[in-house]
């Protein structure tokens, strides 16, 4: 629980000042790279925020999805639409980045299915990806949900836009209020070096929700003969209206890349 404490103007100033001169001082403390890895990174997150605040939101965003690999099993409720909007930085490049802009809506006509779309890019290539989820089976007693979702990648302005896709099974398991587990099983299709490639694929992810305005997320996931990573961080509930990501990633083979993401996610 917080502590809130009355202040005479003077003092509010004053108190500010020392807050300022606090900020500023951890923030010269950070190595060069790391300040103008940050320093992107909060003007991304306020460009973020500024644009959501246009917005007539009228829910809370649930604590599932955003920059997360790892899919649950819930959908949005019928006639609610998320945008998801994420940027990352690779730690130890200061060129590699990569942006993600994804929205996903159920429509009231059909509320166990959701339909959405991602646009991501990098310096390799631009990417539009058609999703959608629905709902297999929800065991509201136990906390238990699982889903099926798909996905399908192709790329702009290529020769062969056809990248591959993903068929995912999605289960999500709240033991208790404040926690729940996700697990996924999937497969993937995809071209490497012009090569088709199929592979099983995998992820296991939590949330707790340590506070109000705080829900901790940590997720470990990979694929049959590729890529393997783990990420985690917290997520900022920005009132009812949005959510906001800030979380580290490494991955688990190969050099062993870390990442730093900021994302922002909303309903509406």
């Amino acid at each position: 629980m917080h502590k809130y404490t009355t202040l005479r103007p003077d003092g509010f100033a004053k108190y500010r000042k020392r807050q300022k001169h606090t900020a500023n001082t951890l923030f010269k403390s950070l190595p060069t790279s790391r300040q103008r890895a940050l320093r992107r990174n909060l003007i991304f997150i306020g460009t973020t925020l500024g644009s959501a605040l246009l917005l007539s939101l009228l829910s809370r965003a649930f604590a599932a999805g955003g920059p997360y690999v790892v899919d649950d099993g819930a959908l949005n409720a019928p006639g609610e639409c998320n945008v998801d909007a994420w940027y990352t930085r690779n730690r130890h490049g200061s060129s590699t980045h990569h942006t993600t802009l994804s929205s996903a809506c159920t429509s009231k006509t059909l509320p166990t299915v959701q339909w959405g779309a991602a646009l991501d890019d990098d310096r390799a290539e631009t990417q539009v990806s058609p999703q959608f989820k629905a709902s297999l089976w929800s065991w509201q007693d136990a906390g238990i949900e699982i889903a099926v979702a798909g996905a399908a990648h192709v790329a702009v302005n290529r020769r062969h836009a056809f990248e591959g896709a993903d068929l995912n099974l999605p289960l999500t398991w709240q033991p208790l209020d404040a926690l729940r587990l996700n697990l996924n099983a999937g497969w993937a299709h995809a071209y490497d070096d012009g090569e088709q490639s199929h592979r099983l694929t995998w992820g296991t992810g939590l949330e707790y929700n340590a506070a109000d305005q705080l829900t901790l997320v940590a997720e470990r996931y990979g694929q049959q003969r590729g890529d393997q990573a783990w990420q985690a961080g917290p997520r900022l509930h920005v009132g009812k209206r949005l959510d906001v990501d800030l979380l580290i990633g490494r991955s688990l083979v190969g050099e062993r890349n870390q990442w730093m993401t900021t994302g922002a996610t909303l309903r509406f």
